[in-house]
Parts: structure tokens; sequence; C-alpha cells
């Protein structure tokens, strides 16, 4: 009971309970209307129909069949490239598939996916057939009246290949360091400052498979707000390692993978809490400087 205990007063760095996820409502319905859009354009070979689901700035991500992000690459840095791909493969490929959508999780104005795909491509010129399976994760943003993608894994996978030898960026390392700091200072101004207009903050639960994890916070109202009233009484130490690092082809893009251990203290008593975690973050150059895009807590990789 208390290890249990201890878990969920760390768990996100001890954010806010997660709300019960809810039935169908009319976000959700939103949502699965975006995703047919992208399934019935591939079907048909409508480019247009399929990119109308996706934001201006989104990021698609190639996991390689694998449930570690070490192992997941960058396959295409705005809506622009996507579309050319898109229309390529559209050109040459009909898809004759079906689309489940196991999980869908919606808290304000974000919300995560996760869909699996199945049938056939069958290729234009000459007819071959091909089997064709593939688990996605998805990130949409709700964009005043309309749900949109702002970032696609493709060809997740339940393998977990040896991670190879990670380069570090150097940049990169320095921001998580740069986020690492801020909470040991209880510095709301520099944390805040770190993330993306557009960012979320979410937790895995342990799991490394998508289909639990939950969406903790996705407005910079929200992050403030709740820096400013959780510092004000808390102390956190955090070691952290930076185990991977990627930067994408055209370096506007990055993912890094962390192992940490963290430890709270609290104004109101001498007791304690410490917890050990990975987490997964996705960053952005989009606007100029490397920001935040999301945080995972507690990536359920093997210790």
């Amino acid at each position: 009971m208390m290890t249990r205990l201890v878990f969920c007063c760390l768990a996100a760095l001890a954010l806010p309970l997660v709300p019960a996820l809810a039935d169908e409502t009319p976000e959700t319905l939103l949502i699965r209307q975006a995703l047919d859009n992208d399934k019935f354009g591939r079907r048909r070979g409508e480019v247009e129909l399929a990119m109308s689901a996706f934001a201006p700035e989104v990021v698609v991500y190639g996991a390689q069949r694998s449930a570690d992000p070490r192992a997941w690459q960058v396959l295409y840095e705005d809506r622009e490239g996507l579309k050319e791909a898109v229309g390529r493969d559209l050109g040459a490929n009909r898809y004759e598939i079906e689309r489940q959508v196991p999980y869908i999780h919606v808290r304000g104005r974000k919300a995560i996916v996760t869909t699996l795909d199945s049938g056939q491509v069958v290729e234009r010129a000459g007819g071959a057939t091909r089997l064709y399976r593939s688990e996605s994760l998805w990130y949409f943003t709700k964009f005043e009246d309309k749900w949109l993608v702002t970032g696609l894994v493709q060809e997740i996978g339940g393998e977990l290949p040896p991670p190879g030898a990670s380069p570090q960026a150097g940049e990169i390392t320095e921001i998580l360091g740069d986020e690492e700091e801020g909470w040991e200072q209880a510095s709301a101004g520099t944390l805040t400052g770190l993330y993306d207009e557009n960012f979320a903050i979410m937790d895995a639960g342990g799991a490394l498979r998508p289909q639990t994890w939950v969406l903790l916070l996705g407005t910079p109202e929200e992050l403030e707000k709740w820096l400013e009233k959780r510092l004000a009484r808390t102390r956190y130490q955090l070691d952290r390692q930076v185990v991977h690092t990627y930067l994408s082809p055209g370096g506007r893009e990055a993912l890094a993978l962390t192992r940490e251990k963290v430890a709270a203290t609290y104004e109101s008593g001498p007791a304690g809490h410490e917890l050990e975690r990975w987490v997964l973050w996705t960053l952005s150059r989009r606007s100029g400087s490397w920001k935040i895009t999301s945080a995972l807590y507690r990536l359920g990789l093997p210790q």
C-alpha cells in the first residue's frame, strides 16, 4: 500500500489527478471524423481529403515496429513534406484497408489516439498485392472547432531491439539540463519558458504501449498555474541522465530519452518520496529556438 502511495505522489512530478476516460462524446466523434478523412483519402487516392486531417505544423515519426523510442526516426518535419510523400504513395498504390480505433483519450483541447489499420496495398501499375498492418499513435489538437493531427508515430510494434550507441546532441542535452535546473531551483518562469506553446505533458503509468497513456497538461496557462502552486510548497531534486537523443535530418525536430531519479520533500513536514522513471521528450525548433513539445513520464521501458 505504501509503495503504491509513493508512486501516486511522484507520478509525473506529482501532477494533478487524471480524470476518468469518458465515453463517446462530440469531441471523440469529431476526432473519428478526422481519422476517417485520412482513411478514406488513402482508400480513394484523394490526397487533399487525407491531408485535411493534419494541422499546418505536424511531425511524423516512424517507429520501425519498435516500442523502444530509441529506434524511432522523424519521417516528415512538416505538412508540406508529408503531403508530397502521401501524393507519391497514393499515385503508386491503392489502399484497401480498414481502421480500428482502440483508444481515444481527450483532455481539454488535446487528445491521444491509437489506431490499427489492416488490409492490403495494391500497386496501381502492376497489380502486385501485399498485406498491410500498421499500428499508429496520433496526437490531436483542437483548433477553434476542428480537431487536427499535430503528431503521428507510424508502425509502432512490440519489438525491443537492443539499443545501439547513441550520439548526444549537445543542444538537446542542454535544454533538458535547463529543465532539470528549473525544478531544482523552483523556478516556474524557467520551466514555462522551455515549453512550446502547443505542448503536451503525459503519463504512461509504467506502460510501454500507448493504449493507456493519459494527458496531464496541455496549455501554457495550465502549466504556469500548476507550477506556481506546486513549487511554492514542494522541493525537487533530480538526477537526470540523458540516455538518447535524436535529431531529424532537417535539424528542426528532436527526440530524447532520459533516465531519472526524482526526490520530493515538502515544507509541511519531514516526509519525502523518491521515484525512478524513464521520460520520453520531443522538441522542436519551429519558433526559432528549441522548445519542448511533449514530455511522457513513466514510460515502461525495462529497468
